[in-house]
């Protein structure tokens, strides 16, 4: 019989559920089932002590350690009596009870004390009578995550049926699975950053001189100070930052003006960088009329107005920027 009774009682409770009551300000509900052992405390009455019992119950847990819960109990399979006044005893038990428990994680595992009062309705030989009583259990759950545990555990039922002097008390070994609502979820993981790695790079500004002075001149006005002051933004996203100035004119004239007027324009656009709050500067340098952008597309070029307008972009200044930067790296 107690074999059955267990069995019975491992199938129900892997189709039920109830709650993980050990993680604090959850809601909680379940259902279990058990082996049912009856206390006859007057034996002048036959009593057949085996059956099984069915629970629900519902807990508000206001801590890991402490919740209030009520539950349902039902039992059956027992009798009293014997021959023509033999009668199945069957009983329906309201509960309410606090929960003490030590928690063994963070999910809702734990062992538990409950202790309440009950009220019970016993049915035997076709009546029904209801009494107050109490139930005091022990038992632990097993949490496999935030809502989900297993549940067993041992209640005690005190005056289960107090008749003609008889006092019946219950004591039921079940097992539940539960199931815990408003489990708080953990703080996602940090997401790593992406990998990052510092490269030296090289930008570089080429300034038309036209802009930047008058013809044949070094003194920088206002559209060449904005130009240079462009620069100096354009490379603040740059760290540890080296600056160099080249200064180039066109082949017109002699070497030694263009090599003077050149530097004087080099040196005037580094001033301006050292105005903009550029402290690092590495080169400040006049070329003359070396590497002209132009090539030999102006020699068939006749006039000396037009040859100027032709050779415009050979008179020009250089900066060039050097800086650190980060790139992500490709995983």
């Amino acid at each position: 019989m107690k074999t059955k009774l267990l069995a019975l009682a491992v199938a129900c409770a892997t189709a039920s559920f109830a709650a993980n009551a050990a993680v604090s300000d959850t809601w909680s509900a379940g259902a279990a089932a058990g082996y049912v052992y009856g206390f006859d405390h007057h034996d002048d009455i036959p009593f057949e002590k085996e059956g099984y019992g069915l629970k629900l119950n519902g807990e508000y847990n206001f801590t890991n350690w402490f919740g209030l819960g009520a539950g349902y109990d039902y039992t059956a399979k027992q009798h009293i009596g014997e021959g023509d006044n033999r009668s199945s005893l069957h009983s329906n038990i309201a509960e309410a009870y606090g929960r003490f428990a030590y928690a063994l994680d963070n999910n809702g595992s734990d062992i538990f004390f409950k202790v309440g009062p009950t009220v019970t309705w016993a049915s035997a030989y076709g009546e029904t009578h209801h009494k107050y009583g109490a139930v005091a259990g022990i038992g632990g759950q097993y949490a496999f995550n935030d809502n989900l545990a297993v549940r067993a555990g041992y209640d005690y039922f005190y005056k289960n049926m107090k008749r003609d002097g008889t006092r019946i008390d219950n004591g039921m070994f079940y097992v539940g699975v539960q199931y815990t609502f408003g489990a708080k979820k953990p703080a996602p993981a940090p997401v790593a950053a992406p990998a990052q790695k510092t490269v030296r790079v090289t930008e570089n500004h080429t300034l038309d001189a036209g802009i930047l002075f008058p013809f044949d001149g070094s003194n920088l006005s206002a559209e060449g100070k904005q130009a240079v002051a462009e620069v100096v933004n354009s490379s603040s996203n740059l760290q540890n930052t080296e600056f160099e100035v080249y200064g180039y004119t066109d082949r017109i004239g002699s070497d030694a003006y263009n090599n003077k007027l050149s530097q004087k324009r080099a040196d005037a656009v580094a001033a301006e960088l050292q105005n903009n709050g550029v402290t690092n500067l590495k080169a400040s340098q006049g070329r003359g009329k070396a590497n002209p952008v132009t090539g030999d597309k102006c020699n068939s070029v006749q006039g000396r107005k037009a040859l100027i307008d032709c050779l415009a972009a050979d008179r020009r200044v250089e900066v060039v920027v050097t800086g650190d930067t980060t790139k992500i790296q490709k995983q």
